[in-house]
């Protein structure tokens, strides 16, 4: 999201500098890459390597659940490859890229931050008008400006497998993922099997998949990294914004951040290019881009944190039960119509309605979305 912000900046004629921990870009990877047909609109990437349309979600009993839209509802992207045209892009309106720095603090200075950042070992110093922090999860940014912190933070796997596919599988369940759920999606080196949970030994419950599957000879990579559900009650202050993970702008449901942080990446770099142009960068001035990123995303995330709530209750005998009640033509009906995976609560009334019988699941899931 740095990078896109960035882009911005640079092409409004604003001097940037990015600074980027790692040593390349899209190293490590980040997440599955699996995204609606939205991020394809905002940014016209050329990472997209294959459509899909269809999804297998298991229930814990081994019952399966397949939910095919019939038509291209979201792709898979090649995320180096992605991380590295967001780079170029930067690069080429003019931001300037710094490799293998780590932001470590960030303080007011006057009228400017200070940026502390570490290079080859050494904290080396900069001054900025404004720090955009897109620093990920555990956000140097947002601990150095005391902005809170994520409600939730769950630790996530990835294996890849060289086992090529084009299917992609959900496994629900306690023995699968306490919470979230356990992933296979195609990657172009194979499969990606990953999965996220806020307990247990995750890599524990990764191996046990990959044996039962047969792959647990043919892992290639393993990643790891977390996962920040919440919303934060402040985004911003006198010369800082963050964005991205930073600013937990992510899918609570699915722990997607890709679109939600490239759009709200476009309303930072509004109030952010504004501000500079007025020559104010106070926390008044910036706190246009948080009212924004709110009012355009921040309702369905605070749904998706309800209804991750609910799910986060249910026993493996009740996800058994719920996929049984979902697994009819009506629900799949509704589903092809109106399935959107950047906006889940949109579903909710229209299945209710479609399979009365998940009102036993459903009564503080109802108050809290409505």
């Amino acid at each position: 999201m740095g990078m896109r912000v960035a882009r911005r900046s640079a092409e409004s004629g604003f001097e940037t500098v990015v600074f980027e921990e790692h040593g390349s870009i899209g190293s490590p990877m980040q997440c599955a890459g699996l995204v609606s047909t939205r991020v394809v609109e905002m940014t016209g990437t050329e990472s997209v390597f294959m459509k899909a349309g269809a999804a297998t979600v298991h229930a814990p009993n081994g019952k399966e659940l397949r939910l095919d839209a019939g038509e291209t509802r979201a792709v898979l992207l090649d995320r180096k490859r992605f991380d590295m045209e967001m780079a170029e892009r930067a690069i080429e309106r003019g931001a300037h890229l710094e490799l293998g720095c780590s932001v470590r603090d960030v303080r007011r200075k006057g009228e400017k931050m200070a940026v502390r950042y570490r290079r080859g070992g050494e904290n080396q110093d900069i001054d900025a008008k404004v720090v955009i922090g897109a620093d990920g999860p555990g956000s140097a940014v947002r601990r150095s400006a005391g902005l809170g912190r994520p409600r939730e933070v769950l630790s996530s796997i990835q294996a890849l497998v060289a086992h090529e596919t084009e299917e992609i599988h959900i496994y629900l369940g306690n023995h699968k993922a306490p919470g979230f759920f356990l992933w296979e999606v195609p990657h172009p080196e194979g499969t990606l099997v990953g999965l996220a949970s806020e307990q247990g030994s995750i890599y524990g419950i990764l191996k046990k998949h990959l044996e039962k599957r047969g792959w647990s000879g043919r892992m290639i990579g393993l990643y790891a990294g977390t996962i920040p559900l919440g919303l934060l009650d402040e985004s911003v202050d006198a010369g800082l914004m963050l964005v991205g993970d930073a600013a937990c702008q992510v899918k609570p449901l699915s722990g997607g951040g890709l679109y939600t942080g490239l759009l709200s990446a476009d309303l930072c770099s509004k109030t952010l290019i504004e501000a500079l142009e007025k020559g104010d960068v106070s926390k008044e001035s910036l706190n246009e881009y948080h009212r924004a990123w709110r009012d355009e995303i921040g309702g369905e995330i605070s749904k998706g944190l309800w209804m991750r709530k609910i799910y986060k209750t249910f026993s493996d005998k009740q996800l058994d039960e719920l996929i049984h009640t979902l697994n009819n033509e009506k629900v799949m009906g509704v589903i092809r119509d109106k399935g959107d995976i950047d906006y889940p609560s949109h579903l909710a009334g229209p299945v209710i309605k479609a399979a009365p019988k998940l009102l036993k699941f459903s009564g503080p899931l109802i108050k809290g979305l409505f």
